[in-house]
């Protein structure tokens, strides 16, 4: 009989930190009017206000970015009395654009500041959400992945000489591919042109992350 092959199978949890260097101002335009055509116009005129906001910020029009675009019919519950009875139905309200939008650029405070004073100036008046991201994601996981392989193999090792075993060649990696949250997300909206100028000094926290790698070696 063949001899059956001894192996060791070690979960490898790779972690890896990093500031932030990159923010994302993400924009909610919402048009609406009783007629389709007109909530789009609005929609188009709404998108064209906030593009001239972003270049008299200091960047390129075409710089801001379309994430979703969406149009829908709203309705509204009507209450009515039919008999001794309470009823209510759907009322047609109008057609609803909306329009969202994100802007990306290095991290930087006076520029973030004066991107945000500009856009809630504008007649657009979106509603606007700040994030803050990694811009060279792959070498982010990279890091993580070298992470989990190096903590495996330092179990493994510590394993088997506690085993009085060999660590032998490895037979297989197996990994699921997960998708890792890299962004600190911070939601302020801004509906009216503020009184003075922003001054927020944004120190935003490390992003921090973790995966998991399963590993299978052979052992002699």
């Amino acid at each position: 009989m063949t001899e059956e092959r001894r192996t060791i199978h070690i979960k490898g949890t790779g972690y890896a930190a990093q500031i932030p260097d990159t923010v994302v101002l993400s924009m909610t335009l919402t048009a609406q009017n009783k007629e389709y055509s007109a909530a789009m116009k609005i929609g188009s005129q709404q998108v064209e206000m906030l593009r001239e906001a972003i270049v008299e910020a200091g960047f390129k029009a075409d710089d801001l970015k379309t994430i979703n675009f969406d149009v829908e019919a709203k309705y509204e519950n009507e209450e009515y009395k039919e008999g001794k009875s309470t009823r209510y139905r759907q009322i047609f309200i109008g057609f609803e654009c909306s329009h969202d939008l994100k802007l990306s650029f290095d991290f930087d405070n006076d520029r973030l500041n004066n991107a945000v004073d500009t856009i809630a100036a504008s007649l657009s008046q979106p509603k606007i959400s700040i994030a803050f991201t990694i811009k060279d994601v792959d070498a982010f996981n990279d890091k993580i992945l070298k992470s989990a392989a190096e903590n495996a193999r330092r179990k493994a090792e510590i394993l088997c000489a506690a085993s009085g075993v060999k660590l032998g060649k490895l037979l297989k990696i197996n990994y699921s591919w997960n998708e890792i949250n890299i962004q600190h997300e911070m939601v302020d909206a801004l509906l009216a042109p503020p009184s003075e100028k922003s001054s927020f000094d944004f120190q935003p926290d490390e992003i921090k992350a973790n995966d998991t790698v399963d590993f299978l070696w052979e052992i002699e």
